[in-house]
């Protein structure tokens, strides 16, 4: 599991460098794809996963390079309660889709340490690659049978 997280982490910043390359030279031409038919819609959905893969990247990141589960147990707000009549019980969730790390107590709201837009682009990311499959299918179904 360690490799894959690393390996995860190390992607991060190529894939970053890959979409940024593409969104300028989608500036400069002002053409998404220079190809047409199914194969555009292929290629539509790996740019659309790149972007997963990038979103999730950067919320594992954010979860194992974040110093949060240092001070999760410690945390303590203005507004909580005597800690001799109500103990915290501070604890650490995880969730690995979608993305949750959280210092949860009993006394305060829980501390999100993920960053609030990487589950709603990883979600519209793979959404949108499924549907680019679809299509990337329908038109090859449509050019071996003739006619859409």
């Amino acid at each position: 599991m360690l490799v894959v997280i690393m390996m995860l982490l190390l992607a991060v910043p190529v894939i970053g460098c890959l979409l940024f390359m593409k969104a300028v030279r989608v500036v400069v031409t002002r053409r998404l794809t220079r190809k047409s038919g199914a194969a555009a819609w292929a290629e539509g959905a790996g740019w659309l996963l790149c972007c997963a893969v990038l979103a999730y990247g950067v919320g594992v990141g954010a979860m194992f390079l974040s110093p949060w589960p240092d001070w999760c147990p410690v945390v303590r707000f203005p507004d909580d309660p005597d800690p001799s009549a109500v103990p915290p019980h501070p604890r650490v969730e995880n969730s690995w889709f979608p993305l949750e790390a959280r210092c949860v107590s009993d006394v305060h709201a829980p501390v999100d340490s993920i960053p609030s837009a990487v589950n709603p682009v990883l979600l519209t990311s793979l959404a949108g690659a499924a549907g680019c499959v679809s299509m990337a299918v329908w038109h090859r179904r449509g050019e071996k049978g003739g006619s859409h």
